[in-house]
């Protein structure tokens, strides 16, 4: 039977409801062995005390001798060393090319179950389960066959001929399991990748069930964050009690036992590794399931379906899954565009499938091919085509699908668009905006800007109807905010001067806000309604000029206010006399004045102050997205 976690109190938003949990097995990805720490996961000095390494494989490099003597017997032990020195080469090409984190962390886990008497095949043949952690769908995915299973069998190869060197504990399954198969399974489905920084997933660690046993959800009610252990920590210092308890029946004692034993014996997890908090970012009552989402929730039912089950094996049955009718956020990431106005006579639509096709041709040829052009090309080409314009232009009997700016296929086009922009500026650019290139360089940076701000303005529409969009939101605001900075900054012109009249404040909402260990709804809802007035006043002033000569941006009206989509918009945001005036001009200045810099440097002072309130409440303020934030705000203040 599944577990889950359920709050053992009523809790606010914003309050962490666990402590900083040790993992029970950890790997750094292969392109990170050499860079950064296997035991912590810190960045490797460059400066004398260097880095030292396991004299035996040479593989695996520490930040400091603490770490080499805390990890050395579960390197050593665990197979790993002997993985790394006498049977990787025996591995085939294209394992290799894949990576080797998951049999790294399998075997790491395996050795620690063993050690601490966690491991029983008649848990695992009884309740599916070994050291409390789910191995649910392994049998079927060996009978199925295909990629998965081919390699879950290549890979416990070589944890058993890298575990040969020791003797090994002797657990008997049934259907031809070994306990090496089964330890890569649960690594497959338990663990998380694991970021720390603004940057690549540095690893996968798996934890147990005091962070596993928290369930999936499409609109969960928590986020989670990662910290790392402070150097030279002798024991875990965090002792506060968890405020989200196991609930479930029937399940077998071995999986209890595992839960006793990580609630009672967190010295003896891995001393270094990176820890995982939980952080409720809704209210809370007293036995509510608390939940995670484990995917991305900016994607379609269907979508998100695919995801769980080709990575989970199961079938979410959350409450957006099973609304019926469908919530909001999945009509709208779904519909055709002409649903929009008469949502009750629901258009039947078509040729989905070929547009997600042509997107994900161009995403593949940008990122093997580094061929930002010949992407943007082709998204655009696509969007140009299928993006709705001029009602009365558009032969709406004659188009299989009509797509619309919220559309799911939209968002990944701006993320996509977004980033090969930012990467075409850098290449042109190479002087400021001044040099021969400057004009192809402006252009691209604008195109950049207009269309990450787009981005984070059509998450923010979804966020003001269901708020767990708050956490991807964060991220894009961020996004957006840095490429408006990036922007003001290289054009011609300091940006000191234009500061103090970008400055602003909100009377009930300051940048801490979320820093306090509660907080209350309605204060929330209050404070994100003021970054929305504030967000759309400032991008009826400066759109139309990031749009101008770009034909597919040209038909978004405005990129916070969606209402001039239909009557089945969701409407927040109530516009003033003077905006829906504003909102009707569409026309823009080519030249990029005094005012526009201010206003757009004022737009990115908001997006990036909202990021910090809203990271401060998903994640905490010591998280590296509300430190980023709160660095680019601080150098803003310097450039007074």
């Amino acid at each position: 039977m599944a577990m889950e976690m359920r709050a053992r109190e009523s809790v606010g938003m914003s309050e962490d409801l666990t402590r900083a949990i040790s993992p029970y097995a950890t790997a750094l990805h292969d392109a990170f062995l050499h860079s950064h720490c296997s035991s912590c996961f810190r960045k490797l000095p460059s400066q004398p005390p260097y880095a030292m390494s396991c004299m035996l494989c040479c593989s695996v490099q520490y930040c400091c001798s603490d770490c080499l003597s805390s990890d050395r017997e579960m390197h050593s032990s665990s197979g790993e060393c002997c993985f790394f020195a006498d049977h990787l080469k025996k591995a085939s090409p294209s394992y290799i090319t894949e990576g080797t984190s998951d049999v790294r962390a399998s075997l790491r886990l395996l050795y620690f179950l063993e050690m601490h008497g966690l491991v029983s095949s008649d848990s695992i043949n009884r309740s599916s389960r070994i050291g409390g952690l789910s191995t649910i769908g392994i049998r079927e995915i060996l009978e199925v066959g295909g990629e998965v299973a081919e390699r879950i069998l290549k890979g416990s190869m070589l944890m058993s001929s890298a575990r040969k060197m020791r003797t090994q504990t002797s657990v008997v399954f049934s259907n031809g399991l070994t306990i090496e198969i089964v330890t890569l399974w649960v690594v497959m489905i338990n663990s998380v990748e694991v970021q720390i920084g603004d940057g690549w997933d540095l690893g996968i660690a798996v934890y147990g069930p005091s962070f596993s046993w928290f369930n999936h959800s499409c609109f969960p009610n928590a986020s989670f964050r990662f910290v790392l252990a402070p150097p030279n920590e002798d024991s875990v210092s965090d002792k506060s009690e968890y405020r989200a308890v196991p609930a479930s029946k029937g399940v077998a004692q071995d999986a209890w036992h595992a839960w006793q034993f990580e609630e009672g014996s967190a010295h003896a997890l891995g001393k270094y590794g990176p820890r995982v908090v939980v952080r409720c970012i809704k209210p809370i009552n007293k036995g509510d399931e608390v939940c995670i989402t484990y995917i991305d929730l900016l994607q379609t039912r269907e979508a998100r379906h695919s995801d769980l089950w080709s990575k989970y094996k199961f079938i979410c049955s959350c409450e957006r899954c099973t609304a019926s009718p469908e919530s909001y956020v999945d009509f709208i990431l779904n519909c055709d565009f002409r649903n929009l106005s008469s949502p009750e006579n629901a258009f039947i639509s078509r040729g989905i499938e070929d547009f997600d096709d042509i997107l994900q041709q161009a995403i593949s040829e940008y990122s093997l091919g580094d061929d930002p052009k010949a992407c943007c090309t082709m998204i655009e080409s696509l969007l140009s085509e299928n993006l709705m314009g001029d009602l009365q232009q558009v032969e709406l009997s004659r188009k299989r699908h009509i797509l619309h700016p919220l559309h799911h296929i939209c968002l990944r086009a701006y993320m996509t668009l977004a980033s090969a922009y930012r990467f075409r500026a850098l290449e042109s650019d190479t002087d400021g905006f001044k040099g021969e290139n400057s004009a192809v360089s402006f252009k691209m940076t604008k195109a950049a800007v207009a269309y990450s701000f787009l981005l984070a303005g059509a998450t923010h529409h979804l966020f003001l109807s269901e708020r767990s969009f708050m956490t991807p939101l964060a991220h894009f605001l961020l996004s957006a905010g840095r490429s408006m900075l990036g922007f003001v900054e290289c054009v011609k012109g300091e940006r000191r001067k234009n500061v103090s009249q970008a400055k602003f404040s909100f009377a009930s909402c300051s940048a801490s806000s979320g820093t306090r260990d509660s907080m209350q709804y309605h204060q929330f809802r209050s404070t994100c309604e003021e970054f929305g007035k504030r967000m759309l006043s400032l991008s009826l002033q400066c759109w139309p000029f990031l749009v101008q000569s770009s034909p597919c941006l040209e038909k978004i009206k405005n990129p916070i206010d969606f209402s001039w989509l239909g009557t089945a918009i969701f409407q927040s945001l109530h516009l003033s006399v003077v905006d829906s005036a504003n909102l009707s001009c569409t026309d823009g200045l080519e030249i990029f004045t005094e005012e526009q810099k201010g206003c757009i440097l004022s737009l990115a002072i908001c997006c990036i102050t909202f990021c910090e309130y809203l990271a401060n409440i998903c994640y905490g303020p010591q998280h590296y997205l509300a430190n980023h934030a709160k660095d680019l705000l601080e150098g803003i203040n310097l450039a007074q």
